[in-house]
């Protein structure tokens, strides 16, 4: 937990009429600093960095500004902490999805298919990553190599699950683990852009399972 902390002064008037200024008084407010990174991230997903405003960051988490300077920095080191949470929680998600399904194969089906059939809400608010890096300057350097790290922990994933799949002998050893992960990371980057433009589930269906049939080489 964190404390926010709310400073109050007050004066009193003493006998002679002069103005005597009282001890300042700070009033804990607690708060949890995790919830108020989601709300921050929500924020900027919604969005994006620079419509993304001091004032509403502060009502979406709560806190006041001396609370988000001390905690989390200034607004691009707030930023920062919510792409790193936004990536962990991403991760952590593919992760237990691999190691929860019978085959590599349905791992995959399950994250393009899921990815189609997600609601034009959801299309529309894409993949905050995606965001960031359409979003960033190319002079930005941190969210750049950020963004590379994502990406290499993603092929890793999806390289992992397909040797695990080789070794299985659900796929073939033809396969190339390396060079599959990046064309479904890329894949998926792609129909994550697509269904921002255009909530269409039938042709991202379509590009899902010729996506799947990647791996169907013998």
């Amino acid at each position: 937990m964190v404390l926010d902390s709310t400073v109050q002064n007050w004066a009193s008037q003493g006998s002679r009429g002069r103005l005597r200024v009282a001890t300042l008084m700070a009033r804990p407010k607690a708060f949890d600093k995790d919830d108020a990174l989601a709300a921050a991230m929500e924020v900027f997903w919604r969005t994006g960095y620079e419509r993304a405003s001091l004032d509403i960051l502060l009502k979406a988490m709560g806190i006041s500004k001396q609370s988000l300077y001390d905690t989390f920095g200034d607004k691009r080191g707030l930023y920062l902490k919510a792409l790193a949470h936004y990536r962990e929680q991403t991760l952590t998600s593919m992760r237990t999805l691999f190691a929860s399904v019978g085959s590599a194969r349905d791992g995959f089906a399950r994250l393009l298919l899921g990815l189609s059939a997600e609601s034009e809400e959801q299309h529309a608010r894409g993949c905050l990553l995606l965001s960031a890096n359409l979003e960033r300057e190319t002079s930005d350097a941190v969210i750049a190599q950020f963004l590379r790290e994502n990406q290499a922990a993603v092929e890793k994933i999806f390289a992992d699950a397909i040797t695990q799949g080789q070794a299985r002998r659900e796929l073939s050893k033809t396969l190339d683990p390396q060079s599959l992960a990046r064309f479904f990371a890329v894949t998926i980057q792609g129909m994550r852009a697509m269904a921002r433009l255009r909530s269409d589930r039938r042709a991202l269906r379509q590009v899902a399972r010729v996506a799947l049939s990647a791996l169907d080489a013998r």
